[in-house]
């Protein structure tokens, strides 16, 4: 049983190990499906890939729990422009419209 063991840490050290993959993609899921509109649904697949990550890297998941807040404010500030962005294209096309009505 204990070189089963063994074979096994060995081949996890060699790679992406299933909790990495499991992580990697919970999160990932868990943006798309923020981005999406089903917030309760995103908030279990990270929960999920949070807890898969801190499983596997604690030093990386205390890490990125001190960063957080200016994770979140760079994402809020990204947002911010994404919107503006949003409101200069609805300004243009509005007077494309307004350009071709008259046409």
């Amino acid at each position: 049983m204990q070189e089963w063991m063994h074979d096994v840490e060995k081949k996890e050290g060699s790679g992406l190990s299933w909790k990495r993959a499991l992580a990697a993609g919970s999160l990932a899921a868990g943006a798309a499906l923020l981005l999406s509109g089903r917030r309760k649904a995103a908030l279990v697949a990270t929960g999920l890939g949070a807890a898969a990550l801190l499983a596997e890297e604690p030093e990386l998941m205390q890490r990125l729990w001190r960063n957080a807040p200016q994770y979140l404010e760079d994402g809020r500030a990204a947002l911010d422009r994404l919107e503006s962005v949003m409101d200069g294209v609805a300004e243009q096309s509005g007077r494309a419209r307004k350009l071709l009505q008259r046409a």
